[in-house]
C-alpha cells in the first residue's frame, strides 16, 4: 500500500524529532578552527524524509528542525533564527527528491557511479591544492597555520575517505541488489549517493558557504575548504542511511512507487 496522510504526518513527526536530536545532540561540533561545521545524521535524515515523503514533507522537516532546533537548544555562540539558514535547510529537504528525479532518467548505473566518483575525485582535488596554494586561514580575525605534517595528514585522511567512498559505494549497492533482487521494489546506491552528492554539493557546501560568509563575514574559498574536509563523511553517511532505511520502510510499505512519489 501507499503511505497515506495520516502515516505521512506521523513519520514527518517522528522524522523531525530525529533530525533535531541527532543535529543537536548526537553530533560533532567542536571541531579545531572551524566551529561552524557539523559531522551528523541530519542531512541524511532529511535527504530520506525528502525521498521518502516527497519535498514538501522534506522541506518543511528541514526548515522547522533548524527553527526548532534554536528554539529548543539555544546556540552556546548566542545563534539567534536567521532565515537563511532555514531556508538552507528547507532546500535540503526539497531538492533531494526533484533531483532524484534526474537521476532516476539515466538508465546506466555504471555511468551513475563515474559521475559520483569523479564528483567526490573533484572535491578531493579542491582540497588538496588549497592547501598546497596556502599556509594558513584566516577565521574571526585569527590567523591558523598549517604545518606541513598537517597538510600531509588533511590530504592523506582526504584521500583515504574519498577512495574508501567509492570502493565501499559499489559494494554497498552490490549487497542491496543482492538483498532486494526477489523484492517488489528496487534500491539503487548509486542513485541515492549522487542525489545526496548533488544536495550536499550545492546546498551545504556552495549555498551554506555563501550564506556563512555573510553572516560570519569570513572569506567564502575558507569556509568552502572547511566543509569540504566534512564533506567525505557526510556523503558517505548520506548514502549509506539513506540507502538503508529506504530499504527498511520500503519492507514495511510494500510499494515501489512510495518511495518515488
Amino acid at each position: 500500500m501507499k503511505i497515506d496522510l495520516v502515516q505521512r504526518i506521523a513519520l514527518s513527526g517522528l522524522l523531525l524529532a530525529l533530525v533535531i536530536i541527532f543535529t543537536r545532540f548526537l553530533s560533532i561540533q567542536s571541531i579545531p578552527i572551524i566551529p561552524f561545521v557539523r559531522i551528523s545524521l541530519g542531512p541524511a535524515l532529511i535527504i530520506f524524509s525528502s525521498l521518502l515523503l516527497g519535498p514538501i514533507y522534506g522541506g518543511v522537516i528541514g526548515g522547522l528542525s533548524d527553527i526548532l532546533g534554536i528554539v529548543l537548544v539555544p546556540s552556546a555562540l548566542g545563534y539567534s533564527i536567521n532565515p537563511w539558514f532555514t531556508l538552507v535547510y528547507t532546500l535540503l529537504g526539497v531538492l533531494p527528491w526533484c533531483v532524484y528525479k534526474l537521476v532516476n532518467l539515466i538508465k546506466s548505473e555504471k555511468l551513475i557511479y563515474i559521475i559520483t566518483v569523479s564528483f567526490i575525485g573533484a572535491i578531493f582535488i579542491f582540497v588538496t591544492v588549497f592547501l598546497l596554494i596556502n599556509n594558513s586561514i584566516v577565521l574571526f580575525s585569527k590567523e591558523y597555520v598549517f604545518e606541513l605534517y598537517q597538510k600531509i595528514i588533511i590530504i592523506a585522511v582526504a584521500f583515504i575517505l574519498s577512495f574508501g567512498i567509492s570502493i565501499g559505494l559499489y559494494f554497498i549497492n552490490k549487497y542491496f541488489v543482492n538483498k532486494t533482487k526477489n523484492a517488489n521494489y528496487e534500491i539503487s546506491t548509486y542513485k541515492i549517493a549522487l542525489t545526496s552528492l548533488i544536495n550536499e554539493l550545492f546546498v551545504l557546501l556552495i549555498l551554506n558557504s555563501i550564506v556563512k560568509m555573510i553572516f560570519f563575514e569570513t572569506d567564502f574559498l575558507v569556509i568552502f575548504f572547511s566543509q569540504g574536509l566534512v564533506f567525505f563523511i557526510n556523503i558517505a553517511l548520506d548514502s549509506f542511511v539513506v540507502t538503508l532505511l529506504l530499504h527498511l520502510t520500503s519492507k514495511v510499505f510494500k510499494n515501489k512507487e512510495s518511495i518515488h512519489e
